[in-house]
C-alpha cells in the first residue's frame, strides 16, 4: 500500500517538475533569444549600405515598442512607412505616439547613413497621394558621405529604462550635453529639475493621468495588447513590453514569468503604483517635448525625432531615460471623447506659452543597473514590396542611364 510520505513526494515531485516545465518554456533555464538579434546585427556591423539604414531604424523608440514600420530598400536610398494597423488604440486615438515612433526611426537612420558613407538627404512625407510613406532618405554616392557621426556606437545602446534610479540633481554640463543637437522645426524642450516647482507639478499631473488611464478600460485593454507575457509570443511577434523590460528585478520578473499572465486590470494597477512609488520619485529631470500642432503629421514626426536625439545624447552622457507619455495619452483620449479638456487645462501650469503644446513627456537620470535590451524585428521582417522601383528607374534615367 502506498503511503501518506511516499503520496506527498510524489505530489512534490510532479509540482517541482511542472514549475521547471514552466521555467523552461518561459525561457528561464538558459538559451539565447531571437527576438534580441537585431541589436547584435547593427553592432556586429554585418549590414551593409541601405540595409545599415534600416537595421539602425529598427532600434528606434517607439510606443509600447510596437514598430509601426515597414521600409521599401534601393540602390539610391530607403523609403519608410506607416503601418496603420500596428496602434495602440484608445492609447494614441491620433496617432500621435506612432507617428513619433517613426520619427526616431527616420533620425537614426539619418545617422546610420554616415556610417555608410553617402551623404544623405530626408524628405518628410514626400507623395501627397500616400500620407502612410512618411519618409524618403536619399543617398549619394559612395564616399559622398561625412564622417561618421559620434552617437553611431549609442545606437545599439540606447534602451529604455523603467526601473527605479538613484535620483539626485544632474551637473550642468549633462544637461547641456543632452540638449546639444540641432533645432527641429516647429518643436522645443522644456526640462524641470524633479524637485522643482514645476517638476512637482509634472509628477503629479503623471500620476494623476496614469490613474485616470488605468480606470479607463478601453485604454487599458489596448495598452494589454502589447504585453507579452509569453516567452512563445515574445520570439514569434519580436515586438511590444516583456517582464524583463518592465522595470521590475530581474528575480521578480523571473518569478512573475511562473505565473500566468495578469488582467489588464491588474497590470494597470501595477502600472499605477510603479509609476508613483518608483519612477517620479527616483528621476532627476523631467521634460516636455512641445509642438504648437501635436497632430499634425510632419510635426508628429519631428518630435519623436527630437526624442530620439535627446535620448541618444542621454546615453552618451551616461544618463538613462523613459518616456513617461500619460499626460499627452490622456488630453488626446480626452479629446477623441470629447470631454471637457481637463488635463489639457491643467497642463498650462507647465508651459511658459500655452500656444505651445505637450506632445511627448519622458524623465531623466542615473541608474545603478543598465537597462535591458526590448524585443525587436529583424530587418529582413520590415521590409516591404519594391515600391522604390519605380521611383529608382525614373531617377536612372534623369541620370543618364547610369548611378
Amino acid at each position: 500500500m502506498t503511503s501518506r510520505r511516499q503520496l506527498l513526494f510524489g505530489a512534490g515531485g510532479l509540482a517541482l517538475a511542472g514549475v521547471a516545465g514552466r521555467a523552461w518554456q518561459q525561457g528561464l533555464l538558459g538559451g539565447g533569444n531571437p527576438a534580441l538579434a537585431a541589436w547584435d546585427d547593427w553592432s556586429s556591423g554585418r549590414l551593409v549600405g541601405p540595409l545599415k539604414l534600416v537595421g539602425a531604424g529598427v532600434l528606434a523608440a517607439s510606443p509600447h515598442n510596437s514598430q509601426p514600420w515597414s521600409f521599401a530598400v534601393g540602390r539610391l536610398g530607403v523609403d519608410i512607412f506607416e503601418v496603420p494597423g500596428r496602434n495602440l488604440g484608445a492609447m494614441d486615438p491620433f496617432g500621435r505616439e506612432r507617428l513619433a515612433g517613426l520619427g526616431a526611426a527616420i533620425h537614426n537612420m539619418a545617422l546610420a547613413s554616415t556610417a555608410a558613407g553617402r551623404a544623405a538627404r530626408v524628405r518628410l512625407l514626400p507623395d501627397p497621394g500616400n500620407p502612410a510613406h512618411v519618409a524618403r532618405i536619399l543617398l549619394g554616392p559612395e564616399g559622398s558621405g561625412p564622417a561618421p557621426h559620434p552617437l553611431l556606437p549609442f545606437i545599439g545602446r540606447r534602451h529604455t529604462h523603467r526601473g527605479p534610479w538613484r535620483g539626485g540633481t544632474l551637473a550642468d554640463a549633462r544637461m547641456a550635453a543632452v540638449l546639444n543637437f540641432p533645432a527641429f522645426a516647429g518643436v522645443r524642450v522644456a526640462l524641470f529639475a524633479a524637485g522643482s516647482a514645476a517638476g512637482q507639478r509634472f509628477a503629479a499631473l503623471t500620476s494623476d493621468a496614469t490613474a485616470a488611464i488605468v480606470a479607463d478600460a478601453a485604454m487599458m485593454a489596448d495598452s494589454h495588447r502589447w504585453m507579452r507575457h509569453e516567452r512563445r509570443d515574445a520570439d514569434r511577434l519580436k515586438d511590444g513590453l516583456t517582464l524583463a523590460t518592465a522595470g521590475v528585478s530581474p528575480w521578480l520578473a523571473g518569478l512573475a514569468a511562473l505565473l500566468p499572465a495578469p488582467s489588464a486590470a491588474s497590470e494597470g494597477d501595477h502600472w499605477l503604483a510603479n509609476t508613483r512609488d518608483q519612477q517620479l520619485p527616483t528621476a532627476s529631470l523631467f521634460g516636455l517635448i512641445l509642438t504648437p500642432t501635436p497632430h499634425d503629421r510632419r510635426s508628429a514626426l519631428l518630435v519623436g525625432s527630437a526624442w530620439q536625439r535627446l535620448h541618444l545624447n542621454a546615453t552618451a552622457a551616461g544618463l538613462v531615460a523613459q518616456p513617461l507619455n500619460q499626460l499627452p495619452e490622456i488630453i488626446d483620449r480626452e479629446a477623441q471623447l470629447r470631454q471637457p479638456p481637463r488635463f489639457a487645462r491643467l497642463a498650462d501650469a507647465l508651459l511658459d506659452d500655452a500656444a505651445w503644446r505637450p506632445s511627448f513627456a519622458f524623465r531623466l537620470g542615473l541608474a545603478d543597473t543598465p537597462a535591458p535590451p526590448a524585443l525587436r524585428r529583424p530587418v529582413s521582417a520590415v521590409i516591404g514590396h519594391p515600391a522604390r522601383m519605380e521611383w529608382e528607374v525614373e531617377q536612372w534615367r534623369a541620370a543618364g542611364g547610369a548611378f
